[in-house]
């Protein structure tokens, strides 16, 4: 999977979902002996090169679907976007790519669409991981809707706007290797300048009931994993969230942040690795 800085990954598939153009890439072992197919979903804002760092690590032994969801990335955009259209294009692609029952690896936003994506088509989904993925509202949204959606911020050149990229929220960078190829990514020519491929649009944030009624009633397996020091999932949250899905496999990462899969994709893949089997 593919990430080099100054030019663009290459997401060499497109499926129509609901007339939008979603792009994805099969990464990983062909053959009858891999351990099975894995979709990994990006989360809010982002795209599929959040794992690229990650997918090299498990493609020995899976055969492994990434994609933009439709606004993000490369994949085209909609009027508006819900989660269950996600989780629609979750389905999509994994059929498009010939994926047989695969284990959906959400993070953050993404783990919610794979929620509903588990909860609403459990005859094509194996298993769910979550990694750092926010189920309970958060405080700071509690009792406010989204404001109205902003123009997005020009940049004068390429360079300038890769040097704004910032991950969100806050957490220390990781390393040039793994942060430069996702900001590459993450920008695009328009008139007058460049901005953020996902930029001017408005995204659900799914702390909803739509989410809550999947994660409490999953029949499929499903494993949390959590960063100790994340400002999305602190551990009352991780605690209240394992308390709450059904039959969890719950791993607690001391010293990982949000962003984990670009902070350490070791772990990140040993740990898909190992639940994604279980």
């Amino acid at each position: 999977m593919p990430a080099v800085p100054g030019s663009s990954p290459v997401l060499p598939h497109e499926v129509l979902v609901e007339g939008t153009p979603v792009r994805y890439a099969v990464t990983g072992r062909q053959d009858d002996d891999r351990a099975g197919d894995l979709v990994l979903v990006h989360g809010h804002g982002a795209h599929h090169v959040w794992w690229h760092a990650v997918v090299p690590l498990l493609a020995d032994r899976w055969r492994v679907v990434t994609f933009d969801l439709s606004g993000h990335g490369d994949s085209g955009h909609r009027a508006g976007y819900s989660g269950q259209q996600w989780a629609r294009e979750i389905v999509a692609v994994a059929e498009a790519a010939g994926a047989r029952r695969p284990v959906v690896v959400g993070h953050s936003l993404g783990g919610r669409v794979a929620l509903l994506a588990g909860g609403g088509h459990p005859d094509r989904i194996a298993g769910l991981v979550l990694i750092d993925c926010g189920i309970l509202v958060p405080e700071t949204l509690k009792g406010r809707t989204l404001p109205p959606p902003r123009p997005p911020k020009v940049y004068p050149t390429r360079e300038a706007a890769v040097a704004a990229f910032r991950l969100g929220p806050s957490q220390p960078e990781p390393p040039a290797e793994l942060f430069a190829p996702v900001a590459e990514y993450s920008v695009r020519a328009v008139e007058g300048g460049w901005t953020w491929k996902h930029g001017g649009q408005q995204f659900p944030t799914l702390y909803d009931e739509h989410v809550m009624h999947a994660a409490t009633s999953l029949t499929i397996p499903v494993a949390y994993v959590s960063g100790g020091a994340s400002l999305v999932v602190d551990d009352a949250k991780a605690a209240e969230v394992t308390g709450m899905l059904p039959g969890v496999r719950a791993v607690r990462v001391p010293g990982l942040h949000h962003h984990m899969v670009l902070e350490d994709p070791a772990i990140c893949a040993r740990l898909i690795d190992e639940l994604a089997r279980a």
